[in-house]
Parts: structure tokens; sequence; C-alpha cells
């Protein structure tokens, strides 16, 4: 029972329990004694309040006004019609108080349920401001360091052109000062009878005990001349077996140097004329391995022709030939490793379209297999109506149309089922084919992403063991005026020797000519302590230090810097 309807019925019970309680107050205020009393009480009441007398005022009994009964019962009747006005008004007034005391109670709980929600609000409100002012910052921050790097990529780029600016101005004058002490050196040579190598005595200092110097005759004169000849040839000597010895170390570093470039060459050439046989390279790749097959071979030639020719030939022709040839072999295996890389991107996104092709050809011909079945069972369904209908048109038993619609039912039931699960098959089929190619797309794109990491990264350290190693080449070139021993700069170095310069990069260079030494090959890393381009402080350098000549400098640098 609802509490309205319990409310209702205590308000109704007092009313129920009304008679009785009139009852005894007419009883208390009405007796036998003062009946006319009450009646002229009730009348001026009645009257006050606006209902007719209760007396006739024209008939009159024993000299009083006679009681009108029709008026009485008209008052009566008002009376109970106005009680009953006023209990249905008050019925419908604890009504709406009900339904309104309903309504406060459901008004507070969404109230309380609102600020609850606002309260929530405010909390998720403040969690986002929060994230957004950490992505703000985060953003700010990655925002900066992109800037550095900028900054830092355009100092890269600053000091590279600086580098490459100063580098060949000291070639240059390298250059020069080679060919300078070159030309003396031929003069000082060509012209022994012409211009005798004399020592000018500028301030004589006199003997100790103050007698004067022999005289200088023809035999004194000879015999000076004899032993400056014998110490000159004796030089010459010395120095060209020196030479000798150089020149047999760069032929074996040069051969050995040439056979590991072709066996590194020779088995990519194969496996890319593999890949050709098999069809997944094009035309013009084999056109390219064709070419660099012939260029490979015409090198071989002209390689097998100059180690000939290096023995008939002087040594500045010979080192021209030499450094040329390297050149060559470098150029060719850089533009080999560019167009490998190129080839295997391009064979790479020539799969991955061909996949593509693959699965909407599939796709297209899965579409129409569908259709095909889907007009078959149309016009199986057209079929069954046909026939359907015909049976309907033939009259026939209760019981042979129900066996006949049964059977119907179970095969059409049992087909749709069957189709629903070959229908179900195919969806999951598409549906893994669609994942493993987005994985696929995926991984590509990781691997793609680590690829160019990695890359950056070499290029990077190869560009610092570049710089260094230039530092260390430009320290040790100082050594090459040593080489001359005819020259006047040398008696100078000799009588007025330099302060050693400290290098506070030392650490830096030895750390990284480390980390050149162990990530190039055994043969690539003895060829470069061979051209003391590699400190031989490394426990696997056993190669012989050779003399450093400004040819050979130069030809390091410049190859080093263009293979890398």
């Amino acid at each position: 029972m609802s509490p309205s309807s319990l409310h209702v019925r205590q308000g109704l019970h007092p009313l129920l329990s009304y008679p009785q309680n009139t009852c005894s107050l007419f009883s208390a205020f009405c007796t036998e004694e003062n009946v006319e009393q009450c009646v002229m009480y009730l009348n001026q009441e009645m009257t006050t309040l606006g209902f007719p007398p209760l007396y006739d005022e024209l008939k009159y009994k024993d000299g009083r006004q006679e009681l009108n009964v029709i008026s009485v019962m008209n008052c009566m009747n008002e009376l109970l019609q106005l009680h009953h006005k006023n209990l249905q008004a008050r019925e419908d007034a604890e009504l709406q108080n009900l339904k309104q005391s309903s309504d406060m109670e459901y008004l507070q709980t969404s109230n309380s349920r609102l600020k609850d929600q606002l309260e929530t609000s405010k909390r998720e409100f403040a969690a986002l401001q929060e994230r957004d002012r950490q992505l703000q910052c985060k953003s700010k921050n990655l925002h900066q360091l992109l800037k550095n790097e900028k900054d830092e990529v355009q100092k890269l780029q600053n000091i590279i052109a600086s580098r490459a600016t100063q580098y060949n101005h000291d070639l240059k004058r390298k250059e020069r000062e080679y060919n300078k002490l070159k030309e003396r050196l031929h003069q000082l040579v060509m012209d022994k009878k012409d211009k005798r190598i004399t020592i000018d005595i500028l301030n004589y200092v006199g003997r100790a005990d103050g007698k004067r110097g022999g005289w200088r005759t023809g035999k004194t004169d000879a015999k000076n001349e004899e032993e400056m000849y014998k110490a000159l040839l004796g030089d010459y000597e010395q120095r060209q077996k020196e030479l000798i010895l150089e020149n047999a170390e760069l032929k074996k570093v040069l051969q050995q140097m040439k056979k590991e470039m072709m066996s590194i060459l020779t088995p990519q050439k194969c496996n890319q004329k593999g890949k050709d046989g098999s069809g997944t390279v094009n035309g013009e790749t084999a056109a390219n391995l064709v070419n660099q097959v012939i260029l490979s071979d015409n090198e071989e030639d002209a390689g097998d022709f100059s180690r000939e020719s290096i023995s008939e030939l002087s040594c500045a022709t010979a080192r021209e030939q030499l450094t040329n040839s390297i050149r060559q072999q470098w150029r060719m295996l850089k533009n080999h490793v560019e167009k490998l890389d190129s080839q295997v991107s391009l064979v790479q996104v020539g799969a991955l379209k061909h996949k593509d092709m693959v699965s909407r050809e599939d796709h297209e011909q899965e579409m129409e297999e569908l259709k095909e079945e889907i007009d078959q069972c149309k016009e199986m369904i057209k079929t069954q109506q046909q026939l359907l209908q015909q049976q309907l048109m033939i009259p026939c038993d209760d019981d042979t149309a129900m066996l006949l619609r049964d059977c119907y039912l179970l095969e059409d039931k049992e087909r749709l089922q069957d189709e629903w699960k070959l229908f179900s098959e195919q969806r999951k089929n598409f549906e893994k084919e669609r994942k493993s190619f987005t994985e696929a797309a995926i991984r590509l794109g990781h691997e793609r992403k680590a690829f160019e990491e990695d890359r950056a990264a070499w290029l990077k350290q190869q560009f610092l063991n570049m710089t260094v190693l230039y530092d260390h080449r430009a320290s040790e070139y100082g050594k090459l005026q040593t080489a001359f021993s005819g020259s006047p700069d040398q008696d100078n170095q000799k009588l007025h020797p330099r302060q050693p310069q400290k290098k506070p990069h030392c650490g830096c260079e030895a750390g990284v000519s480390r980390c050149a030494s162990k990530y190039l090959p055994d043969t690539l890393a003895e060829l470069c302590r061979s051209m003391s381009l590699i400190p031989d402080d490394s426990p696997s350098g056993s190669m012989p230090k050779r003399r450093s000549t400004p040819d050979s400098k130069a030809w390091s640098g410049s190859e080093f810097m263009s293979f890398k």
C-alpha cells in the first residue's frame, strides 16, 4: 500500500466518525427545555451567515412565529454540500501536499547527485588542465631540442665548409712548397759543378790558442769535396733504399686492397645476377650490372698494366698512377654501394606494390564469386517459390502438405546454415589477411625508421672519425720538411728546433682512432696504419711504419673523405 493512500485513509477516518460526535454534541447543546432558544440561536447564526431565516414571518401560532420546515431543510442541504466541498478540498490539499513532498525529495536527491557530478567534473577538468600543461611543457621542450639540433647541424655544416676550404688552401700551399723543394733538389743534384754546396760563416770565431787556420790549397779542397760527395751519395742511397721498401709495401697494400675490393664486389654482382634470373629485378639493374662487370674487367687490366709499368716509370708518375687507380676503385665501390641501396629500396617498394595489387585482385575475385553465388541463390529461391505455388494450386491432403513443408523448411535451413558458415569463414580469412597486411606495413615502417636511425648514427660517427683523423694528419704533416736534407730550412730547423706544441685533443684522437680500427676490416685498418691515418698503439697494429710524403698524405685525406 502506498503512503499517499494511507495518508488519505487517515484523513477520512475522523470524518467517518463525525455523526457520533455530532449526536453527542446536539444532545449536549439542545434539550427539551431550551428548544426554542436553540432554534432562535441557530436562526440568528444562519441569517448572519447569509442563509434564509428559519421562521416564517407571515405565519403566527399562539403569538409566535411558526418554524419554516422548507427553509430548514434547504439550509441543512446547503450546509451538507459545503461540508462535502470542504472535505473534498481538504483531500485535494493533502494529495497536493504529498505530491509536493515527493517532488521535493526527488529534487533534493537530484540536487545532491548533480552536486556530486559537478565535483567529479571539476576534478576531471583540473586533471585535464594539468595534463594539458604537461603536454605544453613537453612540446616546448621538444621545440627547444629541435632548435638546438638545428643549430648544431648548422654549426657542423659551417665547420665542414670551413675545414674543406682550409684543407684546399693547405693542400695548394703544400703543393707549392713541394714543387719548390723539388726544383731546389733538382738544382742541387744537377748543378754540382757550377754550384758547390758551401757554408758561409758570417761571424768567424777565432781559435782558442790564438793561432790562425791552415791555408786552403788544392789538396784540402779536393779532400773536402770527396767527403761531401761521399756523404751525399750515402744519403741518396739510403733514401733510395727506403723509397724502394716503401714502394714495395705500397704495392703489397694496393694488391691486397684490390683483391679484397674485388672479392667484395664479385659476390654482390653474382647475387644481383641471381636475383635477375629469379625475376625480382628489372632489366635496368641487369644492364647496370653488366656495365659494372665490364668496368671492373677494364680496371683489372688497367691495374695489371699499371703494376707492370710502375717499375719502369719514375716515382712521381708511379705515385700519380697509384693514387688515380685507388681513387677510381674507391669511387666505384661507393657508387656500387649507393646503387645497391637504391636497388634494395626499389625492390621493397615493388614488393609492397605487388602484394597490394595481388590482394586487390583476390578481393575483386572473391566479390565476383559472392555475386555469382547470390545470383544462384536468387534463382533457386524463384524456382522454389514457383514450385510452392504449383503445389498450393494442386489439392492435397493436410498431412502430405505438412510433410512437404517441413522437408522444404529443413532443406532451406540446412542450406542457409552451410552458406552462413562459408560466409563466416570467408570473412575470418579476409580479416586475417587484412590484419597481416597492416602488421606487415607497420613492421616495414618500424624497420625503415630503424634503418634511417642506424644510417644517421653511422654517418655521424664517420663524420666525427673523419674530423679527428684530419686533425691527426694535419699534426703529422709538419714532418714533411725533414725528408729533404739539402734545404736551408732544414738547417735552420736543426739550429733552432721548435718547441713541441701541446694537443688537447690527443686522447680523443686516440679513442676515435681505436674505434675506427675496431670497426674497420683488418685489411683496411692495416692500410690506414700503413698510411699513418691510425696510430700504431692498438695491439693489432703490426705493420711497419713508413716515411710520410706529401702525395701520400694528400691522397689519404681526400680519398678517405670522399669514401666516407
